[in-house]
């Protein structure tokens, strides 16, 4: 599954793991369709839910559209925009439990990212992670949200070991989640990032993380630069390794046009 824009390509996936249900939701606009002579931009959420099969599943679809509605009728500064879009999703999120209280306790992760083909700026709260894949490297771009953050750094202050990290209970308690609540932390960031042809932008919900980074890094770079092969191969990978607990998994890829499909 792709779509184009007129610089970048985006291929994309959705699995449902072992769970019995899906809580992820993502949606990806193209800013510049309206007008092909425009500068390319895109605005790119996804959104991992928690809280059942209802309450997950309607928390993520709730803050992915939250976020493309106010983004698309507000102007103004990146930075301000995303932070009035994340306050209308807890605004959201409180209406619906108003509403039906069973609810309670429904929340989701979110990550928000606006490509202009110069930067890169985003807005994340939670765990799903983002990498930009340039020169051979694969590097997080923002804040994990989680005791797993905090587990890998005690391995390298020789606390514990990697396995033991890796097995902790606690690795996927959420430190920070968008509720009906304003969030305990909120990363945003901006980098500069052109995305050229061979680099990816992977933007995830946490169930890619049933493979490495050293991984994922290498099915990109096998890839060619073409986000399709690059997404089937990350899929495969996790399908493959049949984790019993799997997790849903999304991801979005991007991948910059090469000059003759630019041209095309």
């Amino acid at each position: 599954m792709s779509g184009n824009s007129n610089r970048w390509t985006i291929a994309y996936r959705q699995w449902q793991g072992k769970r019995e249900y899906q809580e992820d939701h993502f949606a990806i606009l193209d800013l510049s369709s309206a007008n092909p002579d425009s500068p390319s931009r895109l605005f790119l959420v996804l959104a991992d839910g928690m809280g059942g099969a209802a309450g997950g599943a309607q928390a993520s679809d709730t803050v992915v559209r939250a976020f493309i509605e106010r983004f698309i009728r507000l102007g103004r500064p990146l930075q301000s925009l995303l932070e009035s879009c994340l306050t209308e999703a807890n605004r959201q999120l409180g209406e619906i439990v108003h509403n039906n209280p069973s609810l309670a306790g429904m929340g989701s992760t979110v990550v928000a990212v606006h490509l202009n083909g110069k930067n890169l700026t985003w807005l994340s709260v939670g765990d799903s992670p983002m990498w930009l894949y340039s020169e051979g490297e694969l590097t997080r771009l923002n804040v994990d949200h989680s005791m797993g953050q905090i587990l890998d750094r005690m391995v390298k202050r020789g606390q514990m070991t990697e396995e033991q990290a890796r097995c902790d209970a606690r690795r996927n308690i959420l430190l920070s989640v968008v509720t009906m609540e304003p969030a305990e932390q909120i990363d945003f960031g901006t980098r500069a990032c052109s995305l050229p042809a061979g680099e990816f932008l992977l933007i995830a919900s946490d169930g890619i993380e049933t493979i490495s980074d050293d991984e994922i890094a290498q099915h990109l770079a096998d890839s060619s630069g073409d986000a399709e092969t690059a997404a089937s191969a990350l899929l495969s990978a996790v399908v493959a390794r049949s984790d019993p607990r799997q997790d849903n998994l999304t991801f979005l890829l991007l991948s910059g046009k090469t000059e003759r499909e630019t041209k095309n």
